[in-house]
């Protein structure tokens, strides 16, 4: 029966598996990065507070008359449960008000941990929603898999230096997320007082559209996110992202500018003292994303292909050797492709790659070029033994795609892809290098959040249904044309789910006589698809009523995708 429920399965799943080992190093300016976010509370004005080196992101508590409020609240119920034990014991106040900066994972998902028993109203942009439960539905199980690379979370403590913007991500199998989902948004600006603290809330769009910053006028104090910390910002993310417009990105910058804080308090690294420090700092930062743009525009606009402008571009002396903007997050060459990506798509121009081989064609056609399999594996080794890692990943790609199991070409990509991350001071790169060669070490990169009745509570239906559509078998529902209608009795509202060859169409109400229906509450259903309740006993207890034959509906369910499955 374990078709029944594919959907949120594709949100939360499974276990970490044991690790492979792996021989590392890493340079020395990277393991000097990690004293930036030595764990500790730093007290950054008379009433603020900043949780660092708790998580992957900071914590702040702003503390009122009579109670707090909290803005962003790490990756999870357990890193919000160490970050709330510590601001207790400076500030035992109860929680007002949750700010979200964002909707990313590292800065909401300790929400119910740090509300603690408040009843906290939580702020966030009207964009959070709406990209939070996007993320969720559509492309989660690809972005958690590269993320898992990204942040080297199977990776030891040897191999995993530091995340470059915080220490490390505190995901593994006992995680849980406490999300909290809003209940106060406002689109361009908001200013409020909480607790007696006079703030005020921008919209500033940057690392993501639904970026906020704050501000805390009385003490001009900047609460700025994720649109500044002692990294080169990551104007493109290699765990995969829509466009960042970075144009956008340099404004909000412009913007917490024009304030001339005294006082600049990131969601990553360390706290800026001092106005003049701050808009130093803060000029550098936009001049530096100003510059990769205009750059990458100007190259294009001349008919430079993206490798061709990664390779040329680099940061004028002044900016490249700035504390502040060193490639410990994002990297130059990857933005060069992003703004190229943001305004001209995948296309680079060139007409040889517009309708380019396949990849077994092209593999075939080197194999020949090389002079056969042998003389190809032979190249490889050539490599291999004059330490062209990079050479040894391109022709491995090749090599693989014509013999996928060969032992010996896979242990020569781990030797390259080991020891291209140990180069590597980028961390996001390192990782990705080395938790890759894990995987080829036996690996299994999987899904590490265990669902529990309260998240997946907080899960829009929609966003089930969305996910559903996503993961439909276009092959298998090819000759297919059925209607499904789930009837929600507790919510009073009905979806229908029709699959016709190979779409499946998902509306919220009734389209025509269906097929079959199914009559279940809400919650029941979620916590059914979230794998939390078990199939059989919940049909056996009558809570989950199917009207168009039992079997008729598990071989409608068997038409979607399950990863792994």
């Amino acid at each position: 029966m374990k078709h029944i429920y594919p959907f949120l399965l594709l949100l939360f799943v499974g276990c970490k598996p044991p690790q492979p080992s792996i021989a590392t190093s890493a340079p020395a300016d990277l393991s000097a990065q990690t004293q930036t976010f030595s764990k500790r509370i730093e007290k950054a004005g008379d009433n603020i507070y900043v949780a660092i080196g708790y998580g992957l992101a900071n914590s702040i508590l702003i503390e009122g008359k009579d109670s707090t409020i909290i803005v962003d609240c790490m990756e999870s119920t357990e890193a919000g449960v160490q970050v709330k034990r510590a601001f207790d014991s400076v500030c035992p106040k109860p929680v007002k008000a949750i700010i979200y900066t964002h909707f990313h994972t590292d800065h909401t998902s300790g929400a119910t941990a740090l509300a603690g028993t408040s009843k906290p109203d939580v702020y966030a942009q009207d964009l959070l929603p709406h990209h939070l439960d996007q993320t969720n539905a559509v492309v989660r199980p690809i972005t958690e898999k590269r993320a898992y690379r990204m942040f080297g979370v199977f990776l030891d403590s040897n191999a995993l230096v530091n995340c470059g913007i915080g220490p490390e991500l505190h995901i593994h199998e006992k995680t849980t997320l406490g999300i909290l989902r809003p209940t106060v948004t406002f689109r361009d600006s908001l200013e409020v007082t909480v607790a007696g603290v006079h703030l005020k809330m921008y919209h500033a769009p940057g690392e993501t559209a639904d970026q906020l910053f704050v501000w805390l006028p009385e003490s001009k104090t900047l609460l700025c996110g994720d649109n500044l910390y002692k990294a080169f910002p990551n104007l493109y993310t290699i765990r995969g992202t829509a466009y960042r417009d970075v144009n956008l990105w340099k404004n909000s910058l412009d913007k917490m500018r024009a304030l001339k804080p005294a006082v600049v308090i990131p969601s990553h690294t360390e706290v800026i003292r001092g106005e003049k420090e701050g808009y130093e700092i803060l000029t550098a930062y936009r001049d530096a994303i100003q510059y990769v743009h205009d750059q990458t525009v100007k190259g294009m606009n001349k008919g430079l292909t993206p490798n061709e402008l990664a390779e040329q571009i680099h940061l004028p002396l002044h900016l490249k050797n700035h504390p502040w903007l060193q490639e410990y997050y994002g990297k130059v060459s990857w933005s060069v492709r992003t703004v190229f990506d943001g305004y001209m798509g995948f296309f680079d121009g060139n007409p040889a790659t517009l309708l380019p081989l396949t990849n077994k064609e092209r593999a075939a056609k080197m194999e020949l070029m090389a002079g056969g399999k042998q003389k190809l594996f032979e190249q490889i080794e050539t490599a291999i033994n004059n330490k062209e890692y990079q050479w040894v990943m391109e022709l491995t790609d090749y090599y693989l795609v014509l013999y996928k199991d060969d032992k010996t070409i896979i242990q020569y990509r781990i030797t390259a892809l080991t020891a291209l991350g140990n180069a590597q001071t980028n961390p996001n790169a390192r990782h990705y290098y080395l938790t890759s060669a894990l995987e080829l070490s036996g690996l299994e990169n999987t899904g590490l959040i265990k669902p529990t009745p309260e998240l997946v509570k907080n899960v829009p239906i929609v966003t089930i249904f969305n996910a559903m559509a996503a993961h439909l078998n276009a092959e298998k529902s090819a000759d297919v044309q059925k209607r499904v209608l789930f009837d929600f009795t507790d919510t009073k509202q009905q979806w229908t789910v029709e699959v016709r060859n190979g779409i499946a169409e998902v509306q919220p109400y009734k389209t025509a006589e269906p097929d079959i229906t199914i009559q279940v509450k809400e919650q029941v259903w979620k916590e059914l698809a979230a794998r939390i309740r078990k199939p059989l006993p919940t049909f056996l207890s009558g809570e989950i009523k199917i009207d168009g034959g039992q079997v008729a509906f598990l071989n409608f369910m068997k038409l979607f995708d399950i990863e792994g499955e």
